[in-house]
């Protein structure tokens, strides 16, 4: 399941960066003649290309991280699954026409494997 997860966000991190080199290769264009430094705060359009494409090391390195806790055997902790969930929820609200939505899936998969972890491991109480 956190495998699934991973992969997905791999997908949609690689995805990202597609549309978002093709959607502001004018403003990525722009930042790299402007010479990278101080060049994205004044412009709106370039502000946006970067926002968008700063997402995408997020996104893959959480898919990383939901491959490695697979193959380690672990779970990962519920509240990522919950903070990708809201953010889902939020950029659905506020663009509803977005990718947003593709956070979805792997959100809800990381909520059930960290169930499904707690459910099958025995608790064990500390006295002290």
């Amino acid at each position: 399941m956190l495998r699934f997860s991973g992969y997905w966000l791999y997908v949609t991190s690689i995805i990202h960066v597609l549309v978002g080199v093709w959607l502001y290769a004018e403003p990525l264009k722009n930042i790299a003649q402007s010479g990278f430094f101080n060049a994205v705060e004044p412009f709106c359009d370039r502000n946006t290309a970067f926002w968008f494409l700063m997402f995408v090391p997020l996104l893959f390195a959480i898919g990383q991280l939901c491959c490695w806790a697979q193959i380690q055997g672990i779970a990962l902790p519920i509240f990522l699954g919950w903070c990708l969930l809201a953010t889902s929820i939020v950029g659905i609200v506020l663009m509803p026409i977005s990718g947003f939505w593709l956070l979805i899936p792997p959100s809800v998969l990381i909520i059930i494997a960290s169930h499904q972890s707690k459910s099958s491991t025995t608790s064990i109480s500390y006295k002290a």
